[in-house]
């Protein structure tokens, strides 16, 4: 999943894109089989095709419950649990409108416990000062301490996609 909104600058969304076509080689490489749903957001959230998605942008505030919910349904709908290992990788600047908070809050974590794995990577990392955590990062980091299988990783230059993998791959194979 992919925040498109207005906040996600081009060099934001260039870097979340290259670290989806990165991961994505990556797990084609690895598994013959893989079933992929590309979502992107802004105030409300859209499937795509692959093609579309890494060509996808928009502007508006961000609605991060709209992807988490469009996720949640659409993996109910296509990936009986039984059957597939599911995974969840959301790339944003961390920005999401304060009265989402809640819902936002409550879907991820319903969304968290409905996968193998989360892995978040928010852009801007430590080059946008920020005075704070944002929102997003620490509802992912709550959902960490509190045992959910998520990974946070914070993008700010192409090698951070790199470690960024390395982590999440590394987090979700301890488990398996």
């Amino acid at each position: 999943a992919l925040d498109v909104s207005g906040s996600m600058d081009e060099a934001q969304r260039r870097l979340a894109k290259q670290f989806f076509f990165f991961a994505l080689q990556g797990i084609r490489r690895q598994y013959s089989k893989v079933e992929t749903l590309f979502l992107a957001h802004a105030g409300e959230a859209w499937e795509f095709d692959e093609s579309q998605f890494f060509q996808a942008s928009s502007s508006g505030g961000t609605v991060t419950s709209c992807v988490a919910r469009l996720a949640l349904d659409k993996l109910q709908q296509r990936f009986d649990p039984s059957r597939y290992n599911t995974y969840f990788f959301y790339a944003s600047d961390g920005e999401n409108a304060a009265e989402d908070r809640e819902p936002a809050k409550a879907l991820l974590a319903e969304l968290a416990q409905s996968v193998n794995y989360a892995g978040y990577v928010e852009t801007g990392g430590v080059a946008t000062f920020r005075p704070r955590e944002t929102q997003l990062a620490e509802l992912f980091n709550e959902l960490k301490a509190r045992g959910a299988p998520v990974g946070v990783s914070h993008l700010s230059s192409q090698e951070d996609i790199w470690r960024a993998i390395r982590d999440f791959f590394t987090d979700q194979s301890k488990d398996d």
